[in-house]
């Protein structure tokens, strides 16, 4: 039997540190075309170069929030300096941020799609995937809960689609990712992490 491939939780050190890099790279991204923006960020574990897209960025600040207790007093002070600049960042760039948004969750609908198909195709397989599937759809939350109203009528179906397939294709279970996420990350409105093929 395939072993099952299971999201393991950061640092949450070095996820200050991920989410400090992705914020001063922010503004630029925005004013870009681009869907991701390769950040070298500095670790635990040495550099670290990584994609960075405004879903990531919000999940890192989200997880960080749910992990608050783990930063000593001076690194929650970064974190809430962080959150800060991200905020009045986006806000001047609402327009353009929520656009982006929504590029990104389409890229990743389309990704969820693939998959789902792969999984419905030969379940033996892409099985062992699934909890590191559903990072796309953890991320796609994030830019629900930014985005709001704004989302267009086509992502909603999209969605409405996917998660569909999701329900059709799991049956209830267990926190799907490392128990430590699993304060982050309610059955509600995360359901898809307690569901298993």
């Amino acid at each position: 039997m395939a072993k099952t491939s299971v999201l393991i939780a950061g640092n949450p050190v070095d996820d200050l540190a991920i989410a400090e890099a992705m914020t001063k790279e922010l503004e630029d991204y925005l004013v870009n075309n681009e869907l991701y923006r390769t950040v070298v960020v500095r670790t635990s574990d040495g550099d670290q170069r990584l994609q960075m897209t405004g879903g990531d960025l919000l999940t890192r600040l989200h997880r960080l929030q749910a992990t608050r207790d783990l930063l000593t007093p001076d690194q929650q002070t970064r974190l809430d300096a962080t959150r800060k600049t991200v905020e009045a960042t986006i806000y001047s760039l609402r327009t353009r941020f929520h656009e982006r948004l929504q590029r990104e969750m389409k890229a990743r609908l389309d990704a969820l799609n693939w998959y789902l198909g792969e999984l419905a195709q030969d379940p033996v397989r892409a099985r062992p995937e699934f909890p590191f599937e559903m990072r796309n759809r953890q991320r796609i939350e994030e830019i629900l809960q930014e985005v709001g109203s704004d989302l267009t009528p086509e992502l909603k179906n999209s969605l409405n689609e996917i998660d569909h397939r999701i329900r059709m294709l799991t049956r209830s279970g267990g926190f799907i990712w490392d128990e430590q996420l699993k304060s982050a990350f309610p059955s509600h409105p995360y359901w898809y992490l307690y569901v298993m093929p």
